[in-house]
């Protein structure tokens, strides 16, 4: 039996159910016929959904924002996506949108048993269907543990003028891989749109530091709320700084709240210090 409870009409009859019997059983809502041909025999679920439309379409490699989701980076989609042959022609119910294009064997793989892009393919056929904010969260973190740079650059100059190409080079050069938290994440972003990117959670000494800019000597710290309760974690940050201070480090710090409700104007504030710095030193 088929492990998401999907099956062929073929199937159904090899097993020996009568067509009659199918049928009555859809009417009774025992099976459902999700698509020509293909019918489920239990409520199916979004994975099952998606083995539906692998059945239904042979050729089908799931794709978009669905392999994001089987590839664990995102929530359950609401609509199923599937990429064809271009030669495809086949019309599908609103629950399902198919993509036409025509695939490298390399950039089609497995999840769930199911055939799927790559995940580097899925990180490029999102920056074509993800809202903005979405994709740039999407990218940071992906960038950071399951795609490698030099790979989906690759992906996207094989073929320029794809539709997403152009959004994921862009993102390339403006993601914040090494973030620790959101609020980190955005003023990483925000440094960068005005070309003043700083080194992300680099050493200094013996401690890590949210941001670093070394030719100018400035340190910029973005604080959570453990710094003004826990008195441990506060007496550490306030040896951490007198450090940083003696060895001639200017450290700015920034509530996490501050920089979450205006990331722009945190880092206008920061690149006027670091440039300003970085002239008199020189």
């Amino acid at each position: 039996m088929n492990a998401f409870g999907i099956h062929t009409l073929d199937e159904l009859l090899a097993a020996g159910i009568p067509r009659g019997t199918i049928g009555s059983r859809c009417r009774s809502g025992r099976y459902r016929r999700v698509l020509p041909k293909i019918y489920a025999v239990r409520e199916p679920t979004i994975v099952a959904l998606c083995c539906a439309v692998s059945r239904w379409q042979p050729d089908a490699v799931l794709s978009h924002r669905t392999a994001a989701w089987l590839h664990g980076w995102t929530g359950e989609p609401k609509q199923i996506e599937a990429t064809l042959p271009r030669r495809a022609r086949v019309r599908a119910p609103d629950w399902i949108r198919i993509h036409r294009r025509d695939l490298d064997d390399a950039h089609i793989g497995e999840s769930w048993s199911l055939p799927t892009v790559s995940r580097t393919q899925t990180l490029v056929d999102c920056a074509a269907v993800m809202p903005a904010d979405e994709y740039e969260r999407l990218v940071d973190a992906e960038l950071a543990r399951s795609v490698e740079p030099d790979e989906l650059r690759a992906v996207c100059d094989a073929r320029p003028g794809r539709w997403g190409n152009k959004t994921a080079v862009a993102q390339l050069g403006s993601a914040a891989v090494r973030a620790a938290s959101e609020p980190e994440r955005l003023l990483a972003r925000a440094l960068t749109a005005r070309r003043c990117p700083l080194a992300v959670n680099a050493p200094v000494g013996p401690y890590i530091c949210d941001f670093v800019d070394e030719v100018g000597r400035v340190i910029v710290e973005v604080d959570g709320r453990e710094f003004h309760s826990a008195p441990e974690v506060f007496r550490s940050d306030r040896r951490r700084q007198n450090w940083l201070v003696r060895q001639g480090w200017l450290v700015l710090r920034y509530a996490a709240y501050d920089v979450l409700a205006d990331p722009d104007a945190v880092a206008e504030e920061i690149v006027e210090c670091v440039r300003r710095r970085r002239h008199a030193r020189r």
